[in-house]
């Protein structure tokens, strides 16, 4: 019931009661749409006090409209009477309102939450049964290769598990950065650096798995020397996440750029690749928990949608922002800044 409904229906009820003088009695009938007011989730406090002054002022009017007064003490104590009684019960139904609503919005939080744990679980089970799988599956064709000295095989097998061990753990690392970063409990450990020589190091680490694909990744800057105050371990994580993605992306024999510049009071780092590019209307989602692309890696490599959700939440801990750019066919480029210390 909207606040200008509730004092017409007062009104009303004070002009019947009025009319009728002393052979009906309305009293009840003003407190009625008070809580019918109070229980509208749209309400303020102050049309509740506003709604039982109209209605205490109402039944004090129609009840000494046919009463001659001898005191004027006692209209006035009833009214004030009348006009707490309303003002009480109107504010307790207003609170218990409040509280229900309250309630019922902690539990969609809690559904809601209650339905990311059973996602979450249900992808990290998936992403950590099939490569543990596989390993197992190897691991007995091993025993019995070795046991007829196929030794080629064993080799091949025993690549096969290194790969597969090597996407499990990754798995981990990522189930286990979501832990330490969501209990807010993670706890960087700033301190200077030459984020030049840094970026070259993990350039360099990268490379290795890009190798895999004759990709090649290049660093682009203009600065020889930046003094960064910054979390190496932590930092490295989401250079090697962007690196990651843009490799799975990326063609076969292509070229990706890692361009550092300075702008202002901040350092901003691009990792650029000509690879298949994203959907403009799933850009933003992918820096969420468990969202994923519908572009498919070049390779069939996989994706457990947790890297750039943990690259921002690392940026975000530095003071830094995140983002990209991406067109279909025309590549990525995911950047973020760093501030420089004064």
């Amino acid at each position: 019931m909207s606040f200008v409904l509730t004092v017409f229906i007062i009104l009303m009820i004070g002009y019947i009661d009025v009319l009728t003088g002393t052979e009906m009695a309305f009293s009840f009938f003003y407190l009625l749409p008070i809580i019918l007011l109070a229980i509208n989730s749209n309400v303020n406090l102050i049309d509740i006090i506003t709604c039982s002054v109209v209605a205490a002022s109402s039944w004090s009017y129609s009840e000494y409209a046919h009463i001659s007064l001898s005191n004027t003490f006692f209209p006035i104590w009833n009214s004030t009477v009348r006009l707490l009684i309303f003002v009480i019960i109107g504010t307790l139904i207003y609170r218990l309102k409040e509280k229900e609503n309250r309630i019922q919005s902690t539990n969609q939080k809690l559904k809601k939450l209650n339905l990311e744990k059973n996602k979450f679980i249900g992808i990290a089970a998936h992403d950590l049964a099939n490569p543990i799988g596989a390993i197992n599956s190897f691991a007995d064709l091993l025993i019995d290769n070795c046991a007829q000295n196929n030794l080629a095989e064993v080799s091949e097998g025993l690549e096969i598990i290194k790969t597969l061990s090597a996407n499990t753990m990754a798995v981990l690392k990522n189930l286990l950065n979501v832990a330490v970063i969501e209990s807010g409990k993670i706890d960087l450990k700033m301190h200077q650096e030459d984020y030049i020589n840094f970026i070259r190091n993990q350039i360099t680490y990268n490379q290795i798995v890009a190798k895999n694909k004759c990709i090649k990744i290049e660093l682009k800057t203009n600065l020889q020397f930046i003094p960064l105050h910054f979390d190496t371990h932590y930092l490295s994580e989401v250079i090697s996440n962007l690196l990651s993605n843009a490799i799975k992306y990326s063609y076969p024999e292509s070229t990706i750029i890692v361009q550092v510049s300075q702008e202002d009071n901040s350092i901003i780092t691009k990792i650029i690749d000509n690879g298949k590019g994203i959907p403009e209307k799933e850009q933003q989602n992918l820096f969420y928990y468990f969202e994923k692309s519908s572009t498919q890696p070049t390779a069939g490599e996989s994706s457990t949608g947790l890297g750039l959700a943990i690259a921002k939440q690392i940026v975000n801990l530095h003071q830094g922002t995140i983002g990209l750019k991406s067109k279909i066919n025309e590549g990525t480029t995911f950047y973020f800044s760093l501030p420089m210390k004064k």
